[in-house]
């Protein structure tokens, strides 16, 4: 860790452990909120626009994040964030009908906007370049290995002691992680404060500063693909059509989560490479394969393997996108960029959430996992034109 990190080993760990544990129960109930809207009356349709809802906040004061970070520094963001996820889960605990339930799940995804710039561009401060593929690799291998254990206890909470248990847990790890990121030290640099709309102008700016806006699109779609699949349709397949308990199905989310943890570290070494365009098309295969297998066999079977195959397999993408955003970008105006990604993923999430819920409500399950296609062609389409700009970059 201390060759990787440049000597901050220790800072870096304690940030991964902070990640680890404040994802592991927030990560783990996401499967289990179509169950508990559905519990307390929300039709898919409802569902849908609750969880896009969720996102609007977001959109709307992800400029204000990246302000907090200009003024308060990303260490005192990175604390309050898991505060604010707090306060909204123990909110939750008090919800007895669907639409009680917007304002806390919006209150629980605003660290997307208060921290998730400062949450990529802090980890970019503890690596060099050359290096961020493996970081963030080793990233998300954290963050998956902690949400094994959330998957598990949440579906146990769920299921044994009730929604409200679940939720009041998850709060209460969350004030350990705002305690725990307390030993973190300010990223190094002299921060520039910038206004809200110098902040938007930055946007724009690296909207039309190619590989940029590419990379936006592919991770923007790669996240809805995910969501939508994993967060949305696998849930309502598994209520639905094959009848899976809260613990059945988190304890498939546990060893997809398993797998990905252990298998996340080589994905990205592997896509520093040269070769990472053909590690990024099986990733894309494979994810096919997923909405294939949930459109064919939507039993606990089938909805298992596409899990295993949609998730716990695409080790290459995420890994990529991150990384190359980082490296495309000088260190100034990282922040900016991510919450441009982080704009844009959300925007994307809100949209084509509310839109997923239409179409199965209209048309059914079939229709709406195959419209989920349509997002893997563009992708294929985004993943072409960086490899020719690189090699362009790279020339004869």
């Amino acid at each position: 860790m201390r060759r990787m990190t440049g000597g901050r080993g220790l800072e870096a760990t304690l940030y991964l452990l902070s990640i680890g544990l404040g994802n592991s129960l927030t990560t783990g109930l996401q499967p289990l909120l179509p169950y508990y809207l559905k519990s307390v009356g929300a039709t898919p349709e409802q569902l849908g626009a609750v969880l896009a809802a969720s996102r609007v906040s977001v959109l709307a004061l992800l400029p204000v994040g990246g302000l907090l970070t200009d003024f308060l520094g990303r260490r005192a963001v990175l604390v309050l964030s898991p505060l604010v996820m707090s306060l909204a889960y123990l909110l939750m605990s008090y919800t007895t009908s669907w639409y009680e339930t917007v304002v806390p799940l919006a209150l629980a995804f605003l660290p997307t906007a208060i921290a998730g710039p400062a949450v990529f561009a802090y980890m970019a401060e503890l690596t060099s370049a050359e290096k961020y593929g493996r970081f963030y690799g080793l990233y998300f291998a954290v963050f998956n290995a902690a949400t094994v254990i959330g998957y598990v206890a949440a579906g146990y909470l769920a299921e044994h002691h009730g929604y409200r248990d679940l939720f009041l847990s998850t709060s209460g790890i969350l004030l350990l992680t705002a305690a725990m990121r307390l030993g973190l030290r300010e990223a190094r640099g002299e921060r520039k404060r910038s206004g809200i709309s110098e902040t938007l102008r930055g946007w724009m700016d690296a909207a039309r500063t190619e590989p940029v806006p590419t990379l936006v699109l592919l991770r923007s779609l790669s996240l809805a693909h995910v969501t939508i699949l994993t967060a949305i349709y696998l849930p309502l397949l598994a209520d639905e059509v094959a009848g899976l308990s809260e613990s059945d199905l988190t304890f498939m989310f546990a060893v997809e989560s398993a797998l990905f943890a252990l298998l996340v570290p080589l994905g990205g070494r592997l896509i520093e490479g040269r070769n990472w365009p053909l590690f990024v098309v099986v990733e894309l295969l494979l994810r096919a394969g997923a909405g294939v297998l949930l459109l064919a066999q939507p039993t606990q079977v089938g909805i298992f393997a596409a899990l295993i195959a949609g998730s716990g397999l695409a080790v290459f993408l995420q890994p990529f996108v991150d990384a190359r955003t980082s490296a495309s970008v000088p260190a100034a105006v990282r922040g900016r960029i991510w919450g441009l990604q982080q704009f844009s993923h959300n925007l994307a999430i809100a949209v084509l959430t509310y839109l997923s819920g239409l179409i199965w409500d209209a048309f059914g399950y079939a229709a709406a996992i195959a419209s989920t296609f349509a997002y893997l062609i563009v992708m294929a389409y985004a993943v072409r034109r960086l490899r020719s700009m690189e090699a362009l970059a790279r020339g004869p």
